[in-house]
């Protein structure tokens, strides 16, 4: 990704100034190169609420050029910082805190409150039940502050496109790119589009104990107002 770049601003354009960032997205002052209304657009494509352990998918590599050499070492330097999207990164506190969080975005918090309430219950139905509950909270505060930090950085009128699915742990269905495109309204975005691009979670047909909710990834188009 950082030769193609690299080859852009070599042979196809002189006056653009290529930079590569490693940070936290959701962290303001990561975002101080880019600078308030600079940014022309954003395509990105965040974690899905599955209960992925994206640190565990790097293992391989993290393991094969050193970077870890425990699981440990892994957890503690590497999924440590990463947005919670699995009940091995949730916390009880951290839980409470995004729920205090979420009341400031009015109706849309309410309603990721209520899903958490309602993925609380099905937990409770359950002799050993996954925390659920404690992700949804704090990955939505997580996805608000990257908004919000890409709404200052972009330019009225820029484009913001994600690549995500919804999920339905449990069976309570969570419409994650709608949330997250109403949480993008609060904070000076409008949605554009809306678009399924493909339908998820044939390959658990079979699982007589999984959902049987229909899953789907979606193209969601935001502009910064």
């Amino acid at each position: 990704m950082v030769d193609d770049i690299r080859d852009v601003e070599k042979y196809e354009s002189a006056s653009l100034e290529c930079r590569v960032k490693q940070g936290d997205s959701g962290v303001t002052e990561n975002w101080n190169d880019v600078g308030n209304g600079s940014a022309h657009g954003c395509v990105t494509s965040p974690p899905y609420l599955n209960n992925f352990d994206y640190a565990d998918a790097t293992r391989l590599e993290l393991y094969f050029w050193g970077d870890v050499t425990s699981w440990s070492q892994m957890c503690s330097e590497v999924r440590s910082d990463m947005l919670t999207a699995t009940t091995q990164q949730s916390s009880v506190g951290a839980a409470l805190d995004a729920r205090k969080s979420l009341q400031k975005y009015g109706e849309v918090g309410d309603q990721i409150v209520e899903l958490a309430d309602q993925l609380q219950k099905e937990r409770g139905n359950r002799a050993r039940g996954k925390e659920y509950d404690r992700v949804l909270p704090d990955y939505f505060v997580a996805i608000s502050r990257i908004l919000e930090n890409l709404a200052h950085a972009l330019a009225p009128g820029a484009p913001a496109v994600f690549l995500v699915g919804d999920s339905a742990p449990y069976g309570v269905y969570v419409d994650t790119p709608g949330l997250m495109a109403k949480l993008g309204t609060q904070l000076g975005f409008v949605l554009e589009k809306d678009v399924i691009l493909r339908h998820r979670g044939q390959r658990w047909k079979g699982n007589v104990t999984r959902h049987n909710v229909q899953l789907a990834e979606r193209f969601v188009l935001l502009r910064r107002e």
